[in-house]
């Protein structure tokens, strides 16, 4: 998982583990899993079928946390700039380990910032996110289906 700060490695896995669910419920094609590499700012990568024969990609950088998400989550400011600046759809997840809740949003959806502004003391920005209940799950569905390759 691409974490700036280093959570326990029960979070971790517990949030790996969740993050497998959340994928399986979105049925990509096929996922490849890329958070073991520091290097990679995205911990997986997941091909979609679109109906009229065509191939969508998109990542997701997994958030593990033990915290109660109250419908925002802070990112530091430097990742959310990297990952907004990638050339494919990036889906922010963040995983309430303790309640088994997910939250989720697009960057390009929370990434409308002015960087002059002062944000806070850490340089992170709390972002908007959507519970991931069964029927946004499936409105994030359609939003896959609908991003033009």
């Amino acid at each position: 998982m691409t974490t700036q700060v280093k959570e326990p490695w029960y979070i971790t896995r517990r949030g790996e583990l969740l993050s497998q669910e959340f994928l399986f419920e979105l049925a990509p094609k096929q996922a490849i899993y890329t958070g073991d590499d520091p290097d990679h700012e995205v911990d997986y990568m997941a091909l979609f079928s679109k109906p009229s024969s065509g191939l969508i990609t998109i990542a997701m950088t997994v958030k593990p946390t033990e915290e109660d998400i109250q419908g925002a989550y802070p990112i530091q400011i430097s990742e959310l700039q990297k990952l907004k600046n990638s050339n494919i759809p990036v889906l922010i997840l963040v995983i309430d380990v303790k309640r088994n809740h997910y939250f989720f949003n697009w960057v390009n959806e929370v990434a409308q910032f002015d960087e002059t502004e002062v944000i806070n003391s850490d340089q992170s920005l709390l972002i908007p996110l959507r519970l991931g209940t069964a029927e946004e799950i499936q409105k994030l569905k359609q939003e896959i289906l609908a991003i033009n390759p």
